[in-house]
């Protein structure tokens, strides 16, 4: 099985350049539940995504990890079925909400669990892909170690984010709007990019928007994993996520390429990480959370 990158465009025009740069899936939000994506799409929107990933080969996933109330579930039943007719070939989640009506559906097998920092080990995984999933994403605050551990004692496909800024926190309140509001500014923070917070004792710098689903937050550093991809691979692990927010097309490609490259030549991973290193000193480029186990000291 060839591995799968999985990346998300800008643009519906990006998909070609996507695929040329070596990427096999692409990831798109959907207008009737907005959750911190690169792009959203209206219905025939989504099917000119289809068109378009079906002509190349590519597979087409949907991000639903939207959280759900009792007056949603019509409307993301009504979505489900829309996803179904279309043909997408994966959706993921985290509220347990979708699971529930897919399985009404029959599209258990369409869906992939991806809740942020849950997937800690592999019993949980098995459980989850036991449901009939179709994968499951793992934590990125988990070490390599513990990935390649639950990777291997698991049947079935699990998925890993190896690159880009991590999430850590999402609220549906509109954090950002109300702190302008508390200040007396009118500094626009809708779809604003270019704001971070700086923690009183740490320097990092950490990206926060706010969207149409509310407020998120993420890593001060770009999480890079070209040294480790040989592990992951070795692990039985081929699908790969390229986390595509605060970037741009041409960037992503290059990602890609890289990427895709490392994958054929291992050995070449030490250099790729230095070289990003070097060369992106503003997205603090470092291993993330894969060489250092998180706890809460008391």
């Amino acid at each position: 099985m060839e591995e799968n990158i999985i990346v998300s465009p800008y643009t519906l025009a990006d998909i070609e350049k996507l695929y040329d740069a070596g990427a096999t899936s692409i990831l798109v939000g959907i207008d009737a539940f907005p959750f911190a994506s690169t792009i959203y799409v209206n219905h025939d929107e989504l099917k000119e995504a289809r068109k378009q990933t079906k002509a190349l080969g590519m597979n087409l996933y949907v991000n639903l990890n939207a959280f759900f109330m009792e007056h949603d579930i019509d409307v993301l039943v009504k979505e489900l079925k829309v996803l179904k007719d279309v043909g997408v070939d994966g959706i993921y989640f985290t509220d347990l909400a979708v699971y529930t009506e897919a399985k009404k559906l029959d599209m258990t097998d369409l869906l992939i669990y991806n809740p942020d920092t849950l997937l800690t080990n592999h019993l949980d995984v098995q459980e989850y892909l036991n449901l009939g999933l179709q994968m499951c994403t793992l934590a990125s605050e988990i070490t390599l170690e513990d990935v390649v551990s639950i990777a291997s004692k698991v049947t079935g496909r699990v998925e890993v984010i190896v690159h880009g800024r991590l999430s850590m926190m999402h609220s549906k309140r509109t954090l950002l709007t109300n702190y302008m509001r508390f200040i007396n500014s009118d500094h626009p923070v809708v779809d604003n990019k270019r704001l971070y917070l700086i923690e009183e004792k740490r320097d990092d710098h950490m990206p926060i928007f706010e969207d149409v689903s509310g407020t998120h937050m993420y890593t001060g550093f770009t999480l890079a994993s070209f040294e480790e991809m040989d592990d992951f691979v070795k692990a039985g692990i081929r699908d790969f996520r390229i986390e595509s927010m605060f970037s741009n097309v041409d960037e992503l490609c290059r990602i890609i390429k890289d990427y895709r490259y490392v994958l054929k030549h291992p050995e070449s991973g030490r250099a790729f990480y230095q070289e990003y290193e070097r060369n992106f000193v503003e997205q603090h480029i470092t291993k993330g959370f894969l060489y250092t186990k998180t706890g809460a000291k008391k």
